[in-house]
């Protein structure tokens, strides 16, 4: 067995386990359930909490068994499948909820102020020019702002902290569900890999990365766009904001905003080559993981929402629906991001096995790499 495809099935069992447990822990008593509402579990709906937790249970140890056997050789690509198929089906569907995408988004907003102060340092750092025009002008904007807006600032704080404290069942079990399913979610792949279908499959993503990566890109927009208009006068639902949630708004738009630049990064140059202001890493190579797995992970976490969201809005009005599915376009954002992923990384292994063939090339006709890479470009 390969060893990726060894370390992604032990992930995935690791992550059956711990769900499994978490279940057991619940059904003993010895932690409060996760499923005590409707709206914590598609499946709520429709059954009693002791019914949702069993299944998660049941489920997470099914996870545990099949790992476990297909690590000791004894199930095929075929069951393997069928595993990772139970599993999505379980955790990525009848288990999720709404509130998986506002865990996630809530935690990506709060590291944006950090990942925005380290960019901008980088700007003043790398860039003559733009040191002056954008990054210490920006820089001053974001003190001086923050000076004036101290007290709503630490009232954000306040509330971000208990917010936490009050809800770590439900943020360990989004996060869970979302590294279990993506991990079945690659054990599958990896079960299909080398059949005519994955390899008809993955010809076509790759041959509309292009397109299927803009359409991802679209998916954060709206979002982004409602809440950046949250600090002008033309708030979209919002009106009667205090300065607190108007600043928590803008931080939450520019978490959306990193996913759209992001996902555009699937198929650029810098989503391939890190741009010289990455201090340490400038014009080396992006490993590949370094773009999949957070991409597979967001991918992964808007998809599992896209129908507990989709029924949510069924149950408003229907201005309010359409305007909710506009507004969280989970229903085509997720898959058209898993295709961007998709794509993205079978054109970086099929670059990459391409150089590997051509420096192999290269060495066997007795070219070092920089003549051969002269000769190539006098041919162009």
């Amino acid at each position: 067995m390969p060893r990726l495809t060894r370390a992604v099935l032990i992930g995935a069992t690791i992550t059956s386990g711990a769900a499994a447990l978490l279940g057991l822990a619940w059904m003993s008593g010895l932690l409060p359930t996760l499923y005590d509402g409707a709206d914590t579990a598609l499946l709520a709906r429709f059954a009693g909490p002791d019914v949702v937790t069993t299944v998660h249970t049941v489920a997470g140890l099914a996870g545990v068994a099949t790992g476990i056997m297909a690590l000791a050789g004894a199930l095929g690509a075929r069951g393997r499948v069928w595993a990772a198929a139970l599993q999505l089906l379980v955790f990525g569907l009848v288990l999720q909820s709404a509130g998986t995408l506002s865990t996630v988004g809530y935690l990506v907003a709060m590291a944006m102020p950090v990942a925005i102060v380290v960019l901008l340092v980088q700007v003043v750092r790398r860039y003559r020019v733009a040191r002056w025009a954008v990054g210490m002008p920006l820089l001053a904007g974001l003190a001086v702002g923050g000076f004036l807006a101290r007290d709503a600032l630490a009232s954000i704080a306040a509330l971000l902290g208990a917010g936490l404290a009050a809800q770590q069942t439900v943020l360990v079990a989004a996060l869970l569900f979302i590294a279990l399913g993506s991990l079945w979610a690659v054990v599958g792949v990896q079960a299909l890999a080398g059949t005519s279908a994955m390899g008809r499959a993955t010809a076509w993503v790759v041959r509309h990365r292009r397109a299927v990566t803009i359409v991802a890109a679209t998916g954060p927009l709206p979002y982004a766009l409602v809440r950046l208009s949250w600090l002008t006068p033309w708030p979209q639902f919002g009106e009667g904001l205090d300065l607190s949630t108007r600043i928590w708004g803008l931080t939450l738009s520019s978490g959306a905003w990193l996913g759209v630049f992001l996902t555009l990064g699937l198929i650029r140059p810098w989503g391939e080559v890190f741009p010289r202001w990455m201090p340490g890493l400038a014009g080396r190579r992006v490993p590949i993981a370094a773009a999949a797995v957070p991409g597979g992970l967001i991918a992964a976490t808007v998809t599992f929402t896209a129908v507990p969201m989709l029924i949510m809005f069924g149950e408003q009005s229907l201005a309010q629906g359409v305007w909710g599915a506009i507004i969280f376009p989970c229903w085509y954002w997720g898959p058209a991001l898993a295709l961007a992923v998709w794509g993205y990384v079978a054109h970086r292994v099929e670059a990459d096995r391409a150089g590997a063939d051509r420096a192999g090339a290269d060495r066997a006709a007795g070219l070092e790499p920089g003549e051969a890479a002269a000769d190539r470009a006098a041919a162009v």
